[in-house]
């Protein structure tokens, strides 16, 4: 079953059944809303919202009422390095160690060492390379924001 969180959304995603991406803003790190809104959710993954809440907070950052959800983890696509991959089995996530020309291995979604569920092989890019969709076992950890968004800081300005 795929991981449930509370989290807060504005009001065009506050109904069941939306799908939504978190967006991290300067001021989230910071913001005393944090673990429950995008907190309790990772940078790149989508979710779908299960139920609403009747309770609203005023949003620092985007200066607007965002409601209370629970959110449902969907699967993610993710590069991994192994012999062989198969729907089902549990693994731990490594980032691989060598990385196709045009391909962005590293997933900001997903920590070294986390434990992963392989719910579909959709590709196999190289030996030992494939592309899958997974389900994240764990929980999210504020790292990974902080990961994005330093990554997010170095990215060249067009």
């Amino acid at each position: 079953m795929p991981r449930r969180a509370l989290s807060m959304v504005t009001k065009p995603f506050a109904r069941k059944g939306a799908v939504f991406q978190p967006l991290l803003t300067s001021k989230c790190l910071s913001c005393e809303f944090f673990r429950v809104c995008i907190g309790s959710t990772r940078p790149l993954v989508s979710y779908r919202v299960v139920e609403t809440r009747m309770h609203f907070n005023r949003c620092p950052a985007l200066s607007e009422e965002m409601q209370v959800v629970v959110v449902e983890e969907m699967p993610t696509r993710l590069l991994v390095e192994a012999p062989f991959v198969a729907p089902g089995a549990e693994i731990t996530y490594r980032k691989p160690a060598s990385c196709p020309e045009g391909l962005d291995c590293e997933h900001l979604g997903v920590e070294q060492g986390e434990k992963v569920r392989i719910v579909r092989v959709l590709e196999k890019l190289a030996p030992n390379l494939w592309l899958v969709e997974a389900e994240l076992l764990e929980p999210p950890s504020p790292r990974l924001w902080l990961a994005a968004k330093q990554k997010l800081l170095q990215r060249p300005r067009r």
